[in-house]
């Protein structure tokens, strides 16, 4: 363990890690069509070597769509839970920075950026980006945002589970075409 303050280690927790380990392959997955009104809210990936990248989607009924492009049927109590914090982080302040992101502080420059899409109360999408996220890091803001100089706990929470989605993942591997009509959603706004 490093004595830097840019590494420092922290608690992170949530009571719904583990989601994408107990959710289910989803039963018809062929059947299943990503659409804009069962849409809940989707994770896009930049990073220099995914600059398009994709990391999770989740739909109504309790479906998720995982970094590899597969199915999930999701518990009551992990859907719900997911899609309560995604809604929580419309209650942030926008951080005045391209792709309203959150930048954390760390000691090597390219980090990826995960790049949140939550419909709000009119339906349009809001884009909430962190870049540089380490579950198990200090997660100090290059930039204060409003009274915040560390990344919010609803962020932090969040942006730790999305993690579970990338589980797996490999590169060129990836179902594509639920991949491709999930971005289509995202980008039709």
């Amino acid at each position: 363990m490093s004595d830097s303050p840019l590494l420092s280690t922290t608690q992170w927790s949530s009571e719904y890690v583990g989601w994408h380990d107990r959710s289910a392959p989803h039963r018809s997955p062929d059947d299943f069509t990503p659409t804009r009104d069962a849409f809940v809210f989707a994770v896009l990936r930049n990073a220099p070597a995914d600059p398009n990248g994709f990391t999770l989607a989740l739909f109504t009924p309790n479906i998720a769509i995982d970094a590899s492009g597969r199915i999930f049927q999701l518990g009551d109590t992990d859907f719900a839970g997911l899609s309560a914090l995604a809604r929580h982080v419309l209650t942030l302040p926008q951080t005045g920075s391209f792709m309203n992101a959150w930048r954390i502080v760390r000691p090597i420059t390219s980090q990826p950026i995960e790049r949140l899409f939550v419909p709000d109360s009119s339906g349009q999408l809001v884009q909430t980006s962190v870049q540089g996220f380490e579950k198990e890091h200090r997660n100090q803001l290059k930039t204060p945002v409003g009274q915040y100089t560390e990344l919010p706990v609803v962020l932090s929470e969040l942006f730790g589970l999305i993690t579970e989605a990338r589980a797996g993942y490999q590169k060129g591997v990836e179902d594509s075409s639920v991949i491709t009509k999930v971005k289509a959603i995202v980008e039709e706004q």
